[in-house]
């Protein structure tokens, strides 16, 4: 005979497993939009280039973030609608991304790409110079090297072909430096909150606007992400290369800042 707590548990369960198939059919109505998607870029060309958008990815995130219930973590929010990003970016298109042996063999590494990029296949590369020249050929890829590693070489040198830094890793704001950055060819767009990588052949000067978000030696060159969408045509940096052209500035790329999560 059931009791009346195993009478509640069963409507509670029925509750929940309708839940799931509401939820599974709005996510078929999401999938078919993207195949939307799909149809309207083959048309205008914006496929060939790529499917990753990390402006408009970064828009979704922080929007649901800021969105209730609060019953639903943020940092699981992040991680259940970059799985689904994921499967629609590669529903789009077919990506691989390019990696080092070192991040390559690095189960931590593994575990940061794989929350953030879901199923996309991994190819992998003797070291940075390689991973460049791969990304370089297949324009529509993705590459990801460790901040500290010797990539700005062959990069500087052109391996990358017209690539740039489009995204840092993690995602979610853990400290001053990324671990990883992201390169590829999808086309920068502001945000709202965004910052702009920088290498220089020495450090800014300490009274320019705006302040560098964080700064480090690479190699005998300077990294610098300074906050907002910038552009080397126009202030502030313009005034920089005009007046310090000892300082070889260059222009890295252009991404969404990482989400602030608050507990």
């Amino acid at each position: 005979m059931d009791t009346p707590t195993a009478g509640a548990l069963d409507r509670i369960r029925e509750e929940i497993d309708a839940i799931d198939d509401a939820m599974l059919v709005l996510l078929g109505k999401r999938f078919a939009a993207v195949e939307e998607v799909k149809r309207v870029k083959s048309v205008n060309g914006a496929i060939a280039q790529s499917p990753i958008r990390p402006a408009r990815e970064a828009a979704i995130l922080r929007r649901l973030v800021r969105a209730r219930p609060d019953a639903v973590p943020a940092e699981f929010r992040i991680r259940l609608w970059r799985a689904i990003i994921s499967a629609s970016t590669l529903m789009q298109a077919p990506i691989r991304i390019h990696l080092g042996a070192g991040l390559f063999d690095s189960v931590s590494a593994r575990l940061m790409l794989h929350d953030h990029f879901g199923a996309t296949p991994l190819a992998e590369h003797q070291g940075e110079a390689q991973v460049l020249a791969a990304l370089a050929g297949q324009p529509g890829d993705i590459a990801v090297v460790a901040l500290e590693s010797p990539w700005l070489e062959p990069y500087l040198d052109g391996r990358a072909g017209q690539a740039r830094v489009i995204a840092t890793l993690p995602q979610i704001a853990s400290g001053a430096l990324p671990k990883m950055l992201v390169f590829g060819t999808a086309a920068p767009e502001p945000t709202g909150d965004d910052e702009t990588l920088l290498v220089t052949s020495g450090q800014l000067p300490r009274d320019f606007a705006p302040a560098p978000l964080w700064q480090m030696p690479l190699g005998n060159r300077h990294l610098a992400s300074l906050p907002g969408f910038l552009s080397e045509s126009g202030l502030p940096l313009i005034g920089l290369v005009r007046s310090n052209v000892p300082l070889a500035l260059t222009l890295l790329g252009r991404y969404p800042s990482p989400i602030e999560v608050r507990s």
